[in-house]
């Protein structure tokens, strides 16, 4: 009888234990990736929106999220995943305009949206230019010209 009772009590304890998740989802694999929290953190809401959303679209690549930020500070803790982290990335100028503070706002190809943050910086971009972006020191990101030249630029979109 004990036996007996303790085989079903095991079978009950084997079939409590959840089965192991499947795979992760596309969306996310990308994500796991990223080195930056605050790219990570993007990366991983926009992923979220997409599946909640039931849009079928590309997930997020690590070039997309490059640049972007979140006003979440998530804590540090040990990460035993390597991360790759892309130190610049290039682009086609698709839009260019001034603000009223004499700043340029640029639109590349790839659908990001930056903005100059050196007033006293001049770049010559104009519309169809190649540019490259560069993460810079203190999480900042740079621009730079076809003749070399580069200004301190942010991500808004």
């Amino acid at each position: 009888m004990k036996l007996l009772t303790l085989i079903a009590a095991t079978v009950a304890f084997l079939l409590a234990i959840p089965a192991p998740a499947d795979e992760l989802p596309a969306h996310f694999k990308t994500c796991v990736s990223i080195r930056r929290d605050a790219e990570r953190l993007a990366c991983f809401d926009k992923a979220v929106a997409q599946l909640q959303g039931g849009t079928e679209a590309a997930p997020p690549s690590a070039e997309n999220m490059f640049g972007a930020n979140t006003d979440l500070a998530a804590g540090k803790a040990n990460r035993e995943v390597e991360r790759e982290e892309l130190q610049e990335i290039r682009g086609v100028v698709t839009s260019l305009r001034r603000v009223d503070d004499g700043m340029i706002v640029v639109e590349l190809d790839n659908g990001q949206v930056w903005r100059q943050q050196d007033a006293d910086a001049t770049l010559t971009i104009t519309t169809g230019d190649a540019v490259t972006i560069m993460r810079a020191s203190m999480g900042t990101f740079r621009i730079a010209d076809k003749r070399g030249r580069s200004a301190r630029f942010k991500r808004v979109r």
